[in-house]
């Protein structure tokens, strides 16, 4: 099981966050995780049910629902990931992520779709890899990026919002 401490500057609340993957051998897998706030104990969660196609290599493709507590919203979807290795060390990548949503309770579409630009630097200093990350979000066109040490990953989106986490 994965846990976190989790910080966002939106919220400005901490979260204590927790979640598991079961994956079958037919690469389905079902994705359950859940939130409790430190100050008030609300709680909320997901479950995500998928099955993962590998067409070629660098290639994903997820099928399944997700259910989200807080909203009590069901919806079905689909997404894409392709990367293309700038490096032949494999460290430098661009990804290409597109994803698309539907809540038929709310009859509601939802669209994803994003670039980004990976650097993977290993032992930056002794026993610390890192990773920084710059994206561009098309669908809400806006730029983000991430620096992610081997604990601990700052998010933002450059201008008015940011996030931390710790991995316990």
């Amino acid at each position: 099981m994965e846990t976190s401490l989790r910080f966002d500057s939106a919220q400005r609340k901490l979260f204590l966050h927790a979640k598991e993957n079961f994956v079958s051998d037919d690469n389905v897998v079902l994705t359950v995780s859940g939130k409790i706030a430190t100050d008030d104990g609300r709680f909320s969660g997901k479950a995500k049910l998928r099955r993962k196609f590998f067409p070629e290599i660098n290639t994903r493709v997820d099928m399944g629902a997700k259910y989200e507590s807080d909203i009590e919203q069901l919806s079905y979807g689909a997404s894409a990931r392709k990367t293309f290795e700038l490096s032949s060390d494999g460290l430098l990548s661009v990804d290409l992520k597109a994803a698309y949503a539907y809540a038929p309770g709310r009859k509601a579409h939802m669209w994803k779709s994003k670039l980004e630009l990976s650097q993977k630097i290993f032992n930056f200093t002794e026993d610390q890899d890192l990773r920084l990350q710059l994206g561009y979000d098309l669908a809400n066109k806006q730029p983000y990026g991430q620096i992610r040490e081997n604990n601990w990953t700052l998010n933002t989106n450059f201008r008015d919002t940011w996030s931390i986490s710790y991995d316990l």
